[in-house]
């Protein structure tokens, strides 16, 4: 016989996360609020998890609190992109690799394919003999972090259409 647990028991398996908002927009869509659950630590960096974690592992879905409270497990293809408060990203990221990221910066233009323009900034972390603009956009991952005045964007490669240097 299988004795189901009970809700206290269950309760303290539960891993605490931090409920952050960020601003998402899935293909042809507006942009909605929306929120993530961060863990207090990250899987594969020291301090606490960031929303790019979220979006750069390999799960192809991420969750989604709405609004209205409601759970939605949604299929990262889907989304053109997600924007953050800057503190969420760039907090607790370590000196050498803040100082790595700002050495590498290239100020861009970008235009996806719903007409959307994104103005800022990209970090070009790759080694010094593949660190052209081109070869930072040819890079696998899903998402590109875009840094502007007042949110950090992660863009999703297939929804962009046009990148523009501003220098």
């Amino acid at each position: 016989m299988n004795a189901v647990p009970d809700a206290e028991a269950l309760e303290s398996y539960r891993i605490p996360k931090d409920e952050v908002a960020v601003e998402v927009a899935f293909r042809g869509g507006e942009p909605e609020g929306y929120s993530v659950f961060l863990s207090p630590r990250a899987a594969y960096h020291p301090g606490r998890e960031r929303p790019s974690d979220l979006l750069f592992n390999e799960d192809p879905f991420l969750t989604l609190k709405s609004g209205d409270g409601s759970v939605r497990f949604v299929n990262k293809d889907a989304i053109a992109w997600v924007s953050v408060a800057p503190e969420l990203e760039l907090s607790g990221r370590c000196e050498t690799e803040a100082a790595f990221a700002a050495s590498r910066r290239a100020p861009i233009d970008i235009q996806l394919d719903d007409g959307r323009l994104f103005v800022g900034e990209v970090s070009i972390m790759l080694p010094d003999a593949s660190s052209r603009l081109q070869d930072f956009l040819n890079s696998a991952a899903r998402f590109f972090e875009v840094r502007s005045e007042h949110a950090v964007h992660f863009v999703n490669r297939d929804r962009v259409v046009m990148v523009k240097t501003t220098e």
